[in-house]
């Protein structure tokens, strides 16, 4: 059974992330993970800083994306994120390297203000490298 696509637009401040048609999102809410497929009931949710599947084209396609939120509704399903990056345009070295500074700063914050953006680093830096993660294994 062929699923029926559907329209997805995903946006992000410095730039228009993604436009076409899909036939299955999954991203993480703070409440867990979430499937959207045509005909899904209205939804409006926050979206947790993570990875995001997308089903468009006969394969899956991987993305690292930030916070934000998503509104669903017969006609469209749009997502508003702070960033958003291709699993294959990201550069795993950096992503390790960052991890690792956020690692060693996180043992060493002072106050509740750098602690908070210690480990917002860290969240970003385990969801590029997840999203690295998922994207090759679904190459095999």
């Amino acid at each position: 059974m062929e699923q029926a696509p559907f329209p997805l637009t995903i946006l992000c401040p410095e730039k228009d992330f993604f436009k076409g048609e899909v036939c299955e999102v999954i991203f993480s809410t703070p409440e867990g993970s979430i499937g959207i497929m045509a005909g899904h009931a209205p939804l409006f949710a926050a979206v947790s800083e993570g990875i995001m599947e997308i089903f468009t084209d006969g394969e899956w396609k991987t993305a690292a994306v930030g916070q934000g939120f998503c509104e669903i509704s017969i006609n469209k399903s749009e997502f508003y994120l702070d960033t958003a990056e291709w699993a294959d345009e990201i550069d795993v070295i950096r992503a390790k390297e960052a991890l690792s500074r956020a690692e060693s700063r996180i043992q060493h914050t002072q106050c509740r203000q750098e602690y908070l953006r210690t480990q917002a680093s860290m969240s970003r830096a385990l969801a590029r490298l997840k999203a690295v993660k998922s994207n090759a294994g679904r190459r095999r």
